[in-house]
């Protein structure tokens, strides 16, 4: 097991729709607790008198070749507080500490070239150098490759293979012949941060193998995005590639990212990824192992809460009223909602709980809300079925026990409330959020939207974050997103800033 505290606003500039390039941010700043700081790994300011872009050389690898199946990557950069360094090994993106101006570590090798870029920077610019390395090994059936974006965190890899045996960092044999590399960092074996974790095997047998993470935040708590690269057949001309992210913010919570079934008569490999992938697509292998599948790391045969999914009419009385009272603040804000808490994470506290509460049209009246708009009420069996109501949101765990509250930040929303429903906008539904995280910014790196949908064009709201009167709801279309002149913010599968559409893990999940 591993060791472990959270805070978070949202902040969005002003929209209109010709501004998305430079707009369209529901941002959540982080903590000002130094030791989370510390643990970010943001892109520090400029040092006191320095106005220059750093410089970068590379001393590891030296070019030529090796019979490894590691390449240590190291050199200098010239400024000391540009950190992290960002490595990049044929399409594969790590991150590691710069120590005072020197950085090195030991990253996977594929067979044949390996074309490698460093990169350091600062406020003033970046500085790139590159190089090349031949690695002379065998190619790799099943290469696994884990890397997380914050620094001081620990995002355990974790094996099971065919045979049930489980491979990780306090038992690294593998019956089958799997090599698991600890992640190491010079003489430390066991140093939180962005990884690599790694597992290879040259001949993996037939069967599923299952691929988890285990996640503990280290000194501090703080949500990180889990990168998980899947390989076959690295180094033939069958290669094929799986990129994989997922956000962790539980302390001690065990996802599965992947199941990969390995085939026999040399028939392609199948990855099942859940939560992204739709049910109906599961390998029918994988359908038979999950019936008895090994209980993952940390799980106890009691260990886990059955959620109480609301029934249909309650499910759709909800999202109706909670896009409806979303809609409403854009037109003017509801004088319940608590000035303090309007930010992006809040607007969407404030539409679940008033969708949520018993009306009647004095309370209506109070909200704001118009007599022609007729709200749809979820029912009292459905309030019961939140164990702590009015205090419907998870915040954390006590003793494995969940413990509820009133508020709760956009990391702790999407952490503990809100489930992975799929990175495809057509699964959006009205209630939904669309979730974005700039990796490595600081300040602001978390943007929720909620979806609306049923009227003649989709839409998203969201609360630009400003205080006073400058804070505002802003409702766009969502074919705007889709043509944003800024990438970012384009909620397509192919855009890493976008991390999916979620849907709140008390409505029955679409697949059900």
């Amino acid at each position: 097991m591993r060791r472990f505290t959270l805070f978070n606003r949202c902040r969005l500039p002003g929209l209109t729709l010709a501004g998305l390039a430079f707009a369209l941010q529901c941002l959540a700043a982080p903590s000002d607790d130094p030791d989370i700081l510390a643990r970010r790994g943001q892109q520090r300011p400029l040092a006191a008198g320095q106005t220059e872009a750093p410089a970068i050389a590379l001393s590891k690898p030296a070019g030529g070749w090796t019979s490894g199946l590691q390449i240590t990557v190291a050199g200098t950069c010239s400024d000391p507080n540009a950190d992290p360094i960002v490595v990049n090994i044929n399409g594969v993106r790590y991150y590691v500490r710069n120590l005072n101006g020197s950085f090195s570590r030991a990253f996977p090798a594929a067979k044949g070239k390996n074309s490698v870029i460093a990169e350091c920077a600062n406020a003033a610019g970046v500085a790139k150098a590159s190089t090349t390395i031949d690695a002379v090994i065998s190619p790799i059936a099943l290469k696994v490759i884990l890397t997380s974006d914050s620094d001081g965190v620990y995002t355990d890899l974790h094996i099971y293979e065919p045979d049930k045996s489980h491979v990780y960092w306090a038992d690294t044999n593998s019956n089958s012949g799997g090599i698991f590399f600890l992640n190491s960092n010079g003489d430390n074996f066991d140093q939180a941060g962005y990884g690599p974790y790694l597992y290879v095997h040259p001949a993996p047998p037939v069967g599923v193998f299952r691929i988890d993470t285990n996640y503990w935040p280290g000194g501090a708590v703080q949500h990180t995005l889990a990168n998980l690269d899947i390989i076959l057949d690295e180094g033939l001309p069958t290669e094929s590639r799986r990129r994989v992210q997922k956000p962790l913010a539980r302390p001690g919570e065990t996802q599965t990212l992947a199941y990969v079934s390995i085939q026999g008569n040399r028939q392609p490999a199948k990855i099942y990824v859940p939560g992204q992938d739709a049910e109906r697509d599961m390998p029918a292998e994988v359908r038979e192992y999950i019936k008895h599948e090994p209980k993952r790391e940390g799980e106890a045969e009691d260990s886990a809460e059955e959620l109480g999914y609301l029934p249909p009419q309650d499910t759709e009385a909800l999202r109706e009223s909670v896009t409806n009272v979303a809609l409403l603040q854009a037109r003017k804000l509801s004088p319940l909602w608590e000035p303090k808490q309007r930010d992006c994470a809040g607007l969407v506290r404030f539409a679940y709980r008033t969708a949520l509460e018993p009306r009647d049209a004095a309370r209506s009246a109070k909200l704001g809300i118009p007599n022609k708009l007729k709200l749809p009420t979820v029912s009292e069996q459905a309030r019961k079925l939140l164990p702590s109501y009015p205090q419907i949101w998870q915040t954390g765990l006590n003793n494995g026990a969940a413990r509820y509250g009133h508020f709760a930040d956009a990391e702790t929303l999407i952490g503990y409330n809100f489930r992975l429903k799929s990175r495809d906008l057509a699964a959006a539904q009205s209630g939904d959020l669309l979730v974005y995280q700039k990796p490595l910014i600081n300040d602001e790196p978390y943007h929720l939207m909620l979806f609306a949908a049923g009227r003649a064009e989709n839409l998203a709201v969201y609360h630009n974050g400003a205080q006073g009167s400058e804070g505002q709801v802003r409702v766009v279309r969502v074919a705007e997103l889709l043509q944003s002149p800024d990438p970012i913010w384009i909620p397509r599968p192919e855009n890493p800033y976008f991390l999916g559409v979620y849907e709140w893990n008390r409505l029955p999940p679409q697949s059900a």
